[in-house]
């Protein structure tokens, strides 16, 4: 795969348009293209989201330049034509001059444009006809709104804790632990992070071992700094070698081969977006100020919140006109941190599924925000993410979701300065928005709620609960009752 994805031409999309034709037409335009060589007369054949393998234009124009030039095609023929729930399915037969003909399907949209053709996947190493089967079931454990994965790297038996991130393209580790495992950075790369960009330094050849399973030649980047319980973060490793399956329920991870999968029959498909080397979700945000946005989401299980949008996004679209602020607050990555204001928001859609009132994030725009965010209009983090168990099908460029045990729990909503939130069953102080009386009172992040002004925690589990007592106390000293290290404290919040 690494070798296709080096030969990707940088062509620049055209935006073509072609009036709809029938699929012997499509096959009749394809062929010709294919006998002249000629990546630029097949792209008013393809659909938007046509791809080879895991890659989207513009990469896959690269590919199929490559895929051209090595085919001496004498004629394509039109064997067979079925229609799918997304188009259509055409068996077409391929004769290459000297060479042993051959059956392969072409893949239409309902527009009868170029979606995929099995024969260009298999040469980027993805048969989505063959059935894939499981390989690995890996469990993990889920602490403060982090998915942590226990493996070991090379020879070292040291095991390793590392935070399951799909927001990263591939695996990063603390400096201290790379140097005591004997891993060090062999080149330099800039890398983008929320509000800037930097540079670190990048080590190769790395294998992976979790139980059984084996993944060799890894790159990961080389942090000066990380979490200070966790060695590093992997996450493209997985999605780039399996179909995965992430299970809140159950607490593990599935990898299954490419191939064909079974998707739950009640989950919502939702297509994914590897354009950037991390997957990408559509979504649909409503403000409280009235504003929809209909966008395209990193799908980042490494971010703590549960939705930001982008400075370049809100500044475009205008999105904090009128946005009522419950707190002002920094967001850090990899030491940089940038401004942000939080407010509930009125609710989010993915697929068929909505979620109603959470607290959301909007980045504060600075000049140049854009050179760092390339593409899409904010990030969907852990705490929207562990309402669902999702398949991350890369080769199918698809997400499937369904509802999970976290579904029905309350959102996060903020209270005297305070992100208050619910997790395994338990109510969590999730931020404490500083220089505040509520940041002076001794109240931490983390700390587990037991009562508040005498109101148990079992109260204060409904939106209804939630919104009276908000109310009130919002105004008026707070008595809260937590479990801090194992021991009740009472802390009093003007």
């Amino acid at each position: 795969m690494k070798k296709l994805f080096l030969y990707a031409g940088m062509f620049l999309c055209l935006g073509h348009r072609v009036h709809a034709q029938d699929a012997a037409t499509v096959v009749k335009s394809l062929e010709a293209a294919i006998r002249q060589k000629s990546v630029e007369q097949v792209k008013p054949l393809l659909s938007p989201s046509f791809h080879i393998g895991f890659y989207p234009a513009p990469y896959a124009y690269g590919m199929l330049d490559r895929a051209f030039r090595k085919d001496s095609l004498d004629k394509l023929v039109l064997k067979k034509e079925e229609k799918t729930t997304a188009g259509k399915r055409l068996l077409v037969k391929y004769y290459n001059v000297g060479q042993k003909p051959f059956e392969t399907y072409v893949y239409l949209n309902g527009g009868n444009q170029l979606e995929k053709v099995q024969y260009y996947d298999l040469l980027a190493g993805i048969n989505l006809d063959k059935p894939s089967r499981l390989a690995a079931v890996i469990p993990f454990t889920y602490q403060r709104n982090r998915i942590v994965i226990s493996l070991t790297l090379n020879d070292s038996k040291k095991p390793l804790r590392l935070l399951f991130d799909t927001g990263a393209d591939g695996m990063g580790l603390k400096k201290s632990v790379a140097d005591e495992i004997g891993i060090t950075a062999n080149r330099q790369q800039k890398a983008s992070v929320v509000g800037a960009s930097t540079q670190i330094g990048i080590a190769s050849g790395i294998v992976m071992h979790l139980d059984t399973l084996v993944i060799p030649n890894n790159n990961s980047a080389i942090f000066p700094q990380f979490d200070a319980d966790l060695d590093g973060l992997f996450g493209a490793n997985f999605l780039r070698n399996y179909i995965t399956e992430i299970d809140f329920d159950s607490s593990v991870i599935r990898l299954y081969t490419f191939g064909k999968f079974d998707y739950n029959e009640k989950a919502s498909l939702i297509p994914l977006d590897y354009s950037l080397g991390v997957p990408g979700i559509k979504g649909k945000a409503t403000l409280n100020n009235g504003k929809v946005l209909d966008g395209d989401f990193h799908f980042d299980t490494g971010a703590g919140y549960p939705l930001i949008l982008f400075g370049p996004s809100v500044h475009r679209n205008q999105l904090d006109e009128n946005f009522q602020v419950t707190s002002h607050s920094t967001t850090t990555s990899m030491g940089h941190s940038s401004p942000v204001v939080n407010g509930v928001f009125n609710g989010v859609d993915i697929g068929q599924w909505h979620l109603n009132s959470f607290t959301g994030t909007l980045q504060t725009y600075r000049e140049g925000d854009e050179k760092w965010s390339p593409k899409g209009d904010g990030s969907f983090g852990i705490e929207l993410i562990n309402r669902f168990n999702w398949v991350i099908n890369l080769a199918d460029h698809q997400f499937s979701a369904i509802p999970n045990k976290n579904f029905a729990m309350p959102s996060n909503f903020w209270m005297k300065d305070i992100e208050w939130g619910f997790a395994g069953g338990k109510m969590i102080v999730k931020r404490v928005a500083p220089g505040t009386g509520a940041a002076d009172s001794g109240i931490m992040e983390n700390d587990e709620v037991m009562a508040i002004n005498g109101v148990k925690v079992a109260d204060l589990t409904t939106e209804a609960n939630i919104k009276k007592y908000s109310e009130e106390w919002n105004v008026r000293e707070m008595k809260v009752e937590v479990n801090k290290f194992g021991k009740p404290w009472k802390i009093d919040i003007p």
